[in-house]
């Protein structure tokens, strides 16, 4: 009794002395309001968008939906899925900063050249086969 009593008052103690959230220190009361205000342009953009991508010239979003002349169309979405919201006024003005920008490297090539030199290289003669046992 006297034992769990004891370990009881230990534990309330330091639960009492240490606090659950550290306090800030005292001189860093200065808070920066320029990096509140400033947010990315892209970032803005991609709010405004709601999940839509600009695609070879037209909305398209992930869950089978088009848009098209302000009207959400649905292409390959369940019938009685709901459409989503339309992209917003600020990512309709800037369509082309959400198109993703992807880059061929420069070693990639088309099939036809990769066909032509698979072509080449089974027309090609090879040695012929070393099977032969000599003694």
């Amino acid at each position: 009794m006297k034992r769990s009593l004891f370990l009881l008052l230990t534990l309330t103690s330091f639960a009492i002395a240490l606090p659950a959230a550290p306090t800030p220190a005292p001189g860093s009361t200065h808070n920066s309001t320029k990096q509140e205000k400033k947010t990315a342009p892209q970032e803005t953009l991609a709010q405004s968008a709601n999940g839509w991508t600009y695609v070879k010239g037209e909305w398209i979003h992930p869950e089978g939906f088009k848009f098209t002349n302000g009207k959400v169309l649905r292409t390959t979405a369940r019938p009685g899925k709901i459409a989503p919201t339309p992209p917003g006024k600020l990512a309709l003005a800037n369509a082309q900063q959400l198109t993703p920008k992807t880059t061929a490297p420069a070693n990639a090539k088309t099939d036809a050249e990769k066909k032509a030199d698979e072509k080449a290289k089974n027309l090609s003669p090879s040695s012929a086969p070393r099977t032969g046992f000599h003694m």
